[in-house]
């Protein structure tokens, strides 16, 4: 299966018009906070982006989480963790919770249930429901002041004893360049028109502290450059996701679309170039 995604994706093309043929659907609307579209292409880019991190981190599972009997994994997409939690813990109910479920591909396996619910809104389930609560890379999505409430309503529906996963990128990059600085500074403006700040995962360890958590903390550098530990995947993975959003890289920026194009189309050299790569902030804990 990996064979197919990584065949499929690595060729997969990433221009507008590549992501026109690929057909929308959902669109983001202007008071969704989840910057990036809705589309089959965004579909596949999830998908390749579970691959990369499975190369990077190891495993689809840092929490050390023994016999589960309900899962819970917020902010789905596609579906394909929960796919991979279910052939681990085959006696686990599991639930994929989504704002939008256009992403989600189906069916499901047996004993998996997809709920669409807002998390910004609070999760739909009583108090400790759950063993396992996984979320990842939602910082595109969950705004600055919304975190503190998140990570409390996670932990509430998070049993005594269960486990509490997350997984973002942060706005931390190393060996970079001016290329890729630019278009940093491009998507901060861009996150920020919907309240998004990339920085907050940062945080993220002083929050679940806060709250009760003594958690373990793991900072990783995911590459774009060379070809160990997923770079070819997070390479492909970075470019589709700042394509896929090009068009609207310009409108908040005041440039011309030419030039966010040619600046993206540049950033494969440079990475290699500068050797660059961006932080990424792994975090777990067991709830007393």
């Amino acid at each position: 299966m990996i064979r197919h995604w990584l065949t499929r994706l690595l060729g997969f093309p990433t221009s507008q018009t590549a992501q026109a043929a690929a057909g929308s659907l959902a669109p983001s609307g202007p008071d969704d906070p989840y910057v990036l579209p809705r589309s089959r292409q965004e579909q596949d880019r999830l998908d390749l982006q579970h691959f990369a991190l499975r190369q990077l981190l190891g495993t689809h599972f840092l929490a050390p989480v023994q016999h589960p009997q309900a899962i819970l994994d917020v902010g789905s997409g596609t579906g394909i963790w929960l796919r991979e939690a279910a052939r681990r813990w085959r006696q686990a109910r599991l639930i994929a919770l989504d704002k939008d479920l256009s992403l989600l591909r189906s069916p499901l396996p047996p004993r998996c249930q997809s709920i669409q619910a807002d998390l910004l809104s609070g999760l739909p389930f009583p108090d400790a429901s759950f063993d396992y609560v996984h979320q990842r890379l939602l910082a595109a999505a969950i705004p600055l002041t919304a975190w503190p409430g998140v990570l409390a309503d996670l932990l509430r529906v998070t049993r005594p004893g269960g486990w509490l996963e997350l997984v973002e990128a942060t706005n931390e990059v190393f060996h970079e360049g001016p290329r890729h600085a630019q278009v940093r500074t491009w998507f901060e403006a861009l996150a920020a028109r919907r309240g998004l700040h990339m920085a907050a995962p940062l945080q993220l360890p002083d929050w679940l502290r806060s709250l009760g958590l003594d958690p373990v903390v793991r900072h990783c550098q995911a590459p774009l450059a060379g070809k160990a530990h997923g770079a070819p995947l997070f390479r492909q993975d970075l470019l589709a996701s700042l394509e896929s959003v090009a068009p609207a890289l310009a409108s908040v920026n005041q440039v011309p679309l030419s030039q966010v194009k040619e600046t993206l189309a540049a950033l494969p050299a440079e990475w290699e170039h500068h050797g660059t790569h961006c932080g990424l902030l792994a975090v777990w804990g067991c709830k007393p």
